[in-house]
């Protein structure tokens, strides 16, 4: 009988050689190493494509409209997670996403000039680390009926949160939701965006941690994702979207 060596989510070999195998004992994953990067292999994970283009938005009036995202109604637990690229000065905001009303009955998550925040209505998680320095992060936002977390290129950081969360989210806070602006066509995101998703779900550390590091999602979990390759498509389910303005592509300048 043959057994794995064991490790966990924050202490993984600093130098694995191609083809190494390892059981997080804190997780429960089993992760292989494929010469990159740690990457999960569970049968609920999938690996949705390569990555040929990132979005590039003007701040402008580029914006990517998606509709109603109904897993978003009503909702006891949620998760977002994108690659972004900013170094532009942020005066006030720049929204990554927004549904419902955009604030007071929405959702939001929108850098600010000192960081970011994430919000169910008027409850609202603070990052409070500038994020527009030019270089790719990837971001996971993660809501679950009482609390926010919010995760840094897979790592979980330090949020102060202002109002306790409600229980769940109002009727209406999906509907209409925009991608790179706030649902009334303002604040718009100035820089690059690739691979945004949208979870049914609340995220677990180690869930975070096998999409930022080896692309994995978790299949049952996953609900909508545009990973802005040359179109708007949904590649998970059936809400693509609809530019505004005139968003591009860009090949030479992605997250991985």
């Amino acid at each position: 009988m043959s057994t794995f060596s064991t490790c966990t989510l924050n202490a993984r070999p600093d130098s694995p050689a191609n083809g190494d195998v390892l059981f997080e004992t804190d997780t429960n994953n089993v992760i292989v190493y494929d010469g990159t990067a740690w990457r999960g292999y569970a049968s609920d994970l999938e690996t949705l494509g390569a990555n040929g283009f990132s979005l590039d938005l003007d701040g402008t009036d580029d914006r990517v409209e998606i509709g109603n995202v109904t897993v978003l109604n009503s909702s006891s637990a949620f998760s977002l997670t994108c690659w972004i690229k900013s170094s532009a000065t942020i005066i006030d905001t720049f929204d990554i996403f927004s549904g419902g009303d955009g604030y007071a009955n929405g959702i939001y998550l929108y850098l600010t000039p000192t960081g970011l925040d994430f919000g169910v209505g008027t409850s609202y998680g603070r990052y409070s680390t500038a994020l527009n320095d030019g270089s790719w992060k990837h971001l996971a936002a993660v809501y679950n009926g009482s609390s926010f977390a919010v995760y840094i290129n897979g790592s979980p950081v330090s949020i102060s949160t202002t109002n306790t969360p409600p229980a769940s989210t109002v009727a209406t806070a999906g509907n209409g939701s925009h991608i790179a602006s706030r649902v009334d066509d303002t604040r718009e995101f100035n820089g690059k965006m690739d691979d945004f998703a949208i979870f049914n779900s609340a995220l677990t550390a180690s869930e975070v941690s096998n999409i930022y590091s080896g692309n994995l999602y978790p299949t049952t979990k996953l609900s909508h994702l545009y990973k802005f390759e040359n179109n708007y498509n949904d590649s998970k389910g059936s809400l693509n979207g609809t530019a505004q303005g005139n968003p591009t592509f860009d090949s030479s300048d992605k997250p991985y």
